[in-house]
């Protein structure tokens, strides 16, 4: 899909605790959490998605060799750590969910597939024409073609799912969410910029410029992955809060129990509570 991507050094972090033994893990919010791998020996894992209803964790994740870029998307299921690859979606690359109706979207090369999980896990393709960067659902869903960048939203037009392009957002774009409250963010080369709720005025957050994933929690927090750590928004004074260094995260999700699930250039780590 000729998509290009840089790869960042891995940082460990050793905390000290009072009886002076040391606790290999991460600190988020100021708050030391042990590292559960799910999985490992993946390259390059991006796109993670959680799907409460069968606990699986949905990624993409680069197939090529040497310097060709080609992604496949796969998934791994409680307990265990040999994924599975999703078949037919050709140059698997973005994922969506809307667990509240219990279907998953999947992005490819030759357009949009719906997953209804009600209905014995049929795959549809709903939308054709496009290639496919990144995708999110809420309410509707949305999706920013490859290579233009540009966002759009599926309608239903009559009997149809039409692509509609949002306007709005005139620029070239490399993610796109919504949170809680309704406040859209989005990323162009410029930086990280927050739409509060109907207004189309973007508003620079100040901080970090560069991002891989913006993904939203169980509460409707939005958590910003860059290329130095984790981040949330101070709507109030429009910053960035850095709550984990970790260098090297290339995906982001949150579980039914609002844990953090992050990617590395070749695993995937859940976070919890540490009490070493």
């Amino acid at each position: 899909m000729g998509r290009i991507f840089i790869l960042y050094t891995i940082v460990a972090s050793i905390f000290t605790i009072g009886n002076g033994e040391k606790c290999e893990g991460i600190h988020i919010n100021g708050k030391l959490y042990n590292k559960e791998i799910l999985a490992k020996n993946i390259d390059r894992p991006y796109q993670l998605c959680y799907d409460k209803h069968r606990n699986r964790v949905y990624f993409s994740y680069n197939v090529g060799k040497d310097e060709e870029d080609r992604f496949n998307i796969a998934y791994i299921e409680k307990g265990q750590p040999e994924h599975k690859i999703k078949e037919n979606i050709e140059d698997g690359f973005a994922i969506a969910i809307d667990n509240k109706n219990q279907k998953m979207y999947f992005g490819g090369s030759l357009g949009i597939y719906e997953e209804s999980m009600k209905e014995g896990n049929e795959t549809k393709k709903i939308i054709e024409g496009f290639n496919i960067w990144d995708m999110f659902f809420k309410e509707k869903l949305y999706f920013i073609s490859y290579p233009q960048q540009r966002l759009y939203k599926c309608e239903h037009e009559k009997s149809e799912l039409k692509a509609v392009r949002q306007k709005h957002i005139h620029e070239k774009i490399f993610q796109h969410a919504i949170d809680g409250d309704g406040d859209s963010y989005i990323t162009n080369k410029t930086g990280l910029y927050m739409i509060k709720n109907g207004t189309t005025d973007r508003i620079l957050l100040k901080g970090s410029k560069n991002f891989r994933c913006i993904e939203i929690n169980n509460e409707g927090v939005a958590f910003f992955c860059g290329q130095h750590g984790i981040y949330i928004a101070d709507k109030e004074h429009y910053t960035l809060e850095k709550i984990a260094e970790i260098k090297n995260i290339f995906g982001l999700t949150f579980d039914d129990g609002n844990n953090i699930i992050f990617s590395t250039p070749h695993e995937i780590v859940k976070v919890l509570p540490e009490n070493c």
